[in-house]
């Protein structure tokens, strides 16, 4: 398949790159100017920013999927509380555009990354967990996510928004299971994340589970 990656150069990016590029797939990816990204030989790297709508059609020529990592970003990814350096709707401001332009362009399925915790889903957030998303400058990630997801709810595309848990470096465990109820222990390796990713845009069958909450 002939695959744009969006949020490449984070954690999860890079593996959804790393992983995509592995089982043969043609990788494009699009990355801020500026932004450091050391791709494999075999990537397609176009600069630009995600946010100018010409630049994201430009992109999308001839994609057969999508694949979102992205999010919006704190000063300090590991403060809950540091000042947000993102635009605060940076998820759904995309989802907007490709709403728009994958139909023309015949690109029937995104798949994206979401949080559990995110709309309906906080009621299956451990307390603990639940406090720091709403007292936090977590609130304004959960809320754009929300709106991505409320987006590609109105669209006709075939979308997912994976719900993981608690997010941690490492390479896919293959252990990766849907859960109800995210507890405070729930951990995930960003490797199985963006393997998980892979799976649902490489499968013939429509999508079923939309926001699914996966953890290990």
């Amino acid at each position: 398949m002939k695959l744009l990656v969006l949020g490449a150069s984070g954690g999860c990016g890079k593996w959804i790159c790393k992983l995509a590029a592995k089982r043969g797939h043609r990788v494009r990816v699009l990355v801020r100017p500026g932004t450091q990204f050391d791709p494999a030989s075999n990537i397609e790297v176009v600069r630009g920013n995600v946010l100018e709508k010409a630049t994201l059609e430009t992109v999308l020529k001839n994609q057969d999927g999508v694949l979102s990592a992205l999010g919006i970003k704190r000063k300090s990814p590991n403060n809950p509380w540091s000042p947000i350096v993102s635009p605060p709707d940076l998820t759904t401001q995309v989802a907007e555009c490709l709403v728009e332009l994958m139909p023309k362009m015949g690109i029937p399925r995104v798949v994206t990354i979401s949080a559990a915790g995110v709309g309906e889903s906080i009621t299956q957030v451990n307390s603990i967990i639940r406090w720091m998303i709403k007292h936090s400058n977590m609130a304004a990630s959960y809320q754009d996510l929300e709106g991505m997801e409320r987006v590609f709810k109105k669209s006709h595309l075939e979308w997912a928004a994976v719900r993981p848990t608690t997010l941690t470096d490492g390479k896919p465990t293959r252990k990766v299971r849907e859960i109800d109820h995210y507890g405070l222990l729930n951990r995930i390796s960003r490797g199985d994340v963006a393997s998980w990713m892979l799976n649902t845009i490489e499968s013939s069958i429509p999508v079923s589970e939309r926001t699914p909450i996966i953890s290990l």
